[in-house]
């Protein structure tokens, strides 16, 4: 008996699908343990800034679930705008890659706030100690005068110090959690004050006037390379409105093509690798080290 065409059909598509399985079967295999890593990794970077540089209580696994919820919901909405499987990737991989960036510019925010508080916090230390106070003392007082979130960051160091902790040790995690030059600077000529001695209102004038100074560089450079900066941001940013604009004004037909068509993928993923290429080398440029 010659079998029927649709019953060869059926069985390509059997064997189709059973490979496909396998294939996944096999990936998935492959690829749970650096996946696992890569999650750990992920979590312990959100664990050192959710709660160490922010100071929050907020767990790296709740951000990790939330994370997650909020790839797939890009991705449903990649795939409604765009309605290819490819436009659901492109907006899942910028859920998973958006958290990260929030997460570094709240904390950048935060350091230069405590920067910007640091030269306030360091006179506060030195009239406490001209005025007869040991070290300690004077920190008590920034901790409970200063300005947030300086006064968190403190009154964290000092709780450290309390619950048995070396005032230099502590000073140190404070430095590693806080992630600053400047607060480097003062805590290091701080740890070396307290095992050679001296005039410590003289040490924090001149500590004072020189994290002043650096911060008057800093604004400088800041200053001469915003324009370049500027320019990276609207390099990043012009594929996407250019998109948009295509999308909602011009040809929304035309425009999907560029995500269900192959030479459209191939052009995407062009366009996408040269922004990146470039916006990078500006960075790379415009990025000054003092």
């Amino acid at each position: 008996m010659i079998p029927s065409p649709l019953a060869a059909l059926d069985a390509a598509q059997i064997a189709t699908s059973v490979v496909i399985f396998l294939a996944v079967f096999a990936a998935t295999a492959v690829g749970l343990n650096p996946l696992r890593q890569w999650l750990a990794r992920r979590e312990s970077r959100q664990q050192r800034i959710l709660q160490g540089a922010l100071l929050l209580k907020v767990g790296a696994r709740t951000a990790t679930v939330l994370t997650a919820i909020g790839v797939v919901f890009l991705a449903f909405i990649g795939y409604g705008l765009t309605e290819s499987v490819f436009g659901a990737i492109l907006a899942g991989a910028v859920g998973v890659l958006l958290p990260n960036h929030v997460l570094k510019y709240l904390w950048r925010r935060r350091v230069a706030k405590l920067e910007s508080q640091l030269v306030t916090g360091i006179q506060t230390l030195s009239s406490g100690v001209r005025a007869g106070l040991n070290l300690v003392q004077a920190m008590e007082l920034v901790a409970r005068d200063g300005p947030i979130p300086l006064r968190q960051e403190f009154r964290h160091m000092l709780r450290e110090y309390e619950y048995g902790v070396a005032l230099e040790e502590a000073m140190e995690n404070t430095v590693r959690r806080i992630g600053s030059g400047d607060f480097r600077l003062l805590f290091a000529a701080l740890r070396t004050h307290r095992q050679r001695g001296g005039d410590l209102g003289a040490t924090l004038d001149r500590i004072a006037e020189s994290v002043r100074e650096i911060q008057r560089l800093e604004a400088r450079v800041k200053t001469l390379t915003a324009q370049g900066k500027v320019t990276a941001r609207w390099l990043g940013a012009m594929p996407a409105v250019v998109l948009a604009i295509l999308y909602f004004l011009v040809s929304r037909e035309d425009t999907l093509k560029l995500f269900t068509e192959d030479l459209g993928k191939l052009i995407l993923a062009a366009i996408v690798l040269l922004n990146i290429i470039g916006f990078l080398w500006i960075r790379k440029i415009v990025s000054v080290d003092i």
